[in-house]
This record gives structure tokens, C-alpha cells and sequence, in this order.
């Protein structure tokens, strides 16, 4: 059977336009036949993003974007619709990241995958993301360095004027004042050394002669080395010597010395003793004087009349006394008489003093004979316990 020409031209253009369809598709990665899911993704800011742009999961390529729609009353988000492979599941947490693919800005949106449990189904949601192009994420790295130039630049413009106000034109002068100060000062340390070392060459005669001493007596030392060795070793047996004669023990023997003697010292002060009655009764003092003046007296009486006295000393007998002796018990001593308002005296107003051996004793009862005051003793001891008999003359 012949097959007509006008079918053959119908059939032609069937084919060309089944070809043409594919092809626009193929140029927009669609596939023609096969179905895909479709998800969503809002965004305040798409940057860039076309139809038919990629849709790359894990970096491999798996759908296209379909449209884009603004949404809002104010058209203020846009609406993204993109298709990915139906057998591809992935997690419904899952982010669609806006992103650049090169450098020439081309954008594709980027599946990062969640971690749910569950996949995301036709006609979801995703939540959307813009990631940052290359010239923002520049720009957000230089800020810091951009903040901290500034920050720079004010401490420096702060410096500076700090500078500006030192050298100002007081500070000048001040500064050339003293500029110049060190430089006469460096002229004077350049002329002192020009004079030292002038002084060093005028003297160059004594300082060798002055050298030669020291070597001298450097080798006087060295040869006397011996001898001087020899007198440390004399001082060192010398105070060995004197280690074991034990000089620790003699000192202390005088210590004790001196202490012994300065004990006596203190006595004598004290007036204990005879040496201290004698040194600080004042009353033996009087005694010692009256005698010296009634022996001079009796000297002048005896030169005038020797005869009287001869008779009288010597051959008669008959006009001397006997005198007894008297005892009395003493029921208190002390070092200085007592004031009369002692309560010894107030209780004893009949106490009698008297001074012997520097003491100063209080008697209450005197006896002609040693008998009477021994069978009174007892009596007086049951009221003073430290009663006792004293020869009075």
C-alpha cells in the first residue's frame, strides 16, 4: 500500500516537534519521560538563582529547579519549586542551601541531609537557606580585619597628636637645649680623656717605676713565702696552746672571783662585818674622835701635873668602883632604828635601844646578873620567839 504524502508530512511534523519537545527539555535537564518529586523552599533572597538550575546532593547533580514565584502580600519571600530523582530519599530534616557552583557565579541548590529517621516526601517543604557569595563571604572575613585597621588607624592618629604636642616649639628648644648639653658634655668627656691620657704619657716614667715596686714587693712576698708560712704556723700552734689551757675554765674561775669580791664590796657598803662596822658605823667615827680629844687632853693635863695622875692610876686602888656586869634580852633586831610609830614601839613603849655589830636591838627587860636574865628567857620566848640574853657592859 502506498502511503500518502500528506500523511508523510503530518508524520514528519509529529517527529520534529516530539524532537524539538525532547530537546528543549534535554537543554533543560528535564527528563521527558520519567516522573520526579517535587519539593519546595522559601527564600527571602534567591541571589542569582535561574530555572533549570541544578540540584546537587553529596556534589552530584540529581534534579533541576522548575519555577520560581515570589509569595507574600508584599512579595516579600519567593517560592522556589525543584524536582529530584524519584528513587533518591532523603531525610525530611534535610536544608536546601542556595550556593555558588563557580566562580563565575553560576547558583545551584545544594541538599545538605539532616540526620531524621524519616524522608522528606513529594511536595514537601524544605528548610531553605542562603549560603553567602563569594564577594559577602570576603567582605565578612575582612570586617575583622577591616574593625581592627580602624582601631589601628585611631591609636596612631592618637599617637601622632601626642607626638605633635611633645615637639611643640617649647619641647624644641627644650629638646636642642638638650642636644646641646650632651654634646658639651661629650666635649668635656673628649677632653678629659685627651687630659687623662696626656697625664698617662707625662707619667709614663712613674707608673713603670710605680709597677716595678709592686713586682718588687711581689717577689720579696714570694721569697719570703717560707718565713711568713712559718709565723702562721707559729699562730696557728699559739692558739692551739691556748685551746688546751682551756681559757673557758679560767675565766670562769675569775668570774667567780669577782663575783666573790664584789659580794664582800656589797657587805662592806651594807656595813655587815667588822670591816663594813668600821667603814659605816658613823657612831664609832664620833667615838674615835672623842677619845684622840679627851687623850689630848688628858696628854696636856698629864704634862702639867704628872704627879697626880701617877698617884691616882698607878697606887690608888681604894678609889676604884667595881662595876657588875648588866644583861638584857633583846626580843628585836633591825638594821636602822625604828620610827616611833612602828607598831613594835607602839606595842612595846618600854623597849630599850641600843647599837652593837652595825645592829640596831630592842630590849624590854635588863638584868644585873647572867643568872636572872637565864630564868627570865623562857617567859619572854612564849611572846617573842626569837628572844635572846646580850651582855650590855
Amino acid at each position: 500500500m502506498k502511503i500518502k504524502r500528506e500523511v508523510k508530512l503530518a508524520l514528519t511534523a509529529i517527529g520534529a516537534i516530539i524532537i524539538l519537545i525532547w530537546g528543549i527539555n534535554f537543554l533543560k535537564a528535564k527528563a521527558l519521560f520519567d516522573r520526579n518529586n517535587i519539593f519546595y523552599g522559601v527564600y527571602d533572597n534567591v541571589d542569582g538563582l535561574k530555572v533549570s538550575s541544578s540540584v546537587v546532593y553529596r556534589g552530584y547533580q540529581v534534579g533541576q529547579v522548575n519555577s520560581i514565584h515570589f509569595v507574600g502580600a508584599r512579595f516579600e519571600h519567593v517560592l522556589v519549586q525543584f524536582s529530584i530523582k524519584k528513587d533518591l530519599e532523603i531525610p525530611a530534616n534535610s536544608e536546601a542551601v542556595i550556593q555558588n557552583i563557580d566562580l563565575m557565579g553560576s547558583k545551584a541548590i545544594n541538599i545538605v541531609p539532616g540526620n531524621s529517621i524519616y524522608y522528606a516526601q513529594n511536595g514537601d517543604t524544605l528548610r531553605a537557606q542562603l549560603e553567602l557569595n563569594l564577594l559577602e563571604q570576603v567582605n565578612r572575613q575582612i570586617q575583622p580585619l577591616k574593625n581592627k585597621a580602624e582601631n589601628i588607624m585611631a591609636s596612631l592618629d592618637t599617637v601622632l597628636t601626642v607626638v605633635q604636642d611633645i615637639f611643640n616649639n617649647d619641647t624644641k628648644g627644650n629638646i636642642e637645649g638638650s642636644l646641646n648639653s650632651i654634646h658639651r658634655t661629650l666635649k668635656n668627656v673628649e677632653s678629659a680623656s685627651g687630659s687623662l691620657d696626656g697625664l698617662i704619657t707625662g707619667q709614663a716614667d712613674r707608673i713603670s717605676h710605680i709597677l716595678s715596686n709592686i713586682n718588687s714587693i711581689t717577689d720579696n712576698l714570694q721569697r719570703s713565702n717560707y718565713n711568713i708560712s712559718k709565723g702562721l704556723n707559729n699562730i696557728a700552734e699559739l692558739s692551739d696552746t691556748l685551746q688546751a689551757a682551756n681559757l673557758g675554765q679560767a675565766f670562769r674561775r675569775l668570774d667567780d672571783i669577782l663575783l666573790e669580791v664584789d659580794s664582800v664590796v656589797r657587805k662592806i657598803n651594807r656595813g655587815k662585818g667588822s670591816v663594813g662596822e668600821a667603814i659605816n658605823n658613823d657612831d664609832l667615827y664620833y667615838n674615835l674622835v672623842a677619845v684622840s680629844e679627851n687623850l689630848n687632853k688628858l696628854l696636856v693635863e698629864f704634862r702639867a701635873n704628872p704627879k697626880r695622875f701617877v698617884n691616882l692610876s698607878v697606887f690608888d686602888f681604894s678609889s676604884r668602883k667595881s662595876k657588875e656586869d648588866t644583861y638584857g634580852i633583846v626580843v628585836y633586831s633591825t638594821d636602822k632604828p625604828l620610827a616611833p610609830d612602828a607598831p613594835f614601839l607602839v606595842e612595846n613603849p618600854q623597849a630599850e635601844m641600843i647599837k652593837r655589830n652595825g645592829k640596831v636591838l630592842y630590849m624590854i627587860d635588863t638584868y644585873r646578873n647572867l643568872k636572872d636574865a637565864e630564868g627570865q628567857i623562857e617567859r619572854v620566848k612564849k611572846s617573842f620567839k626569837d628572844a635572846y640574853i646580850v651582855k650590855i657592859n
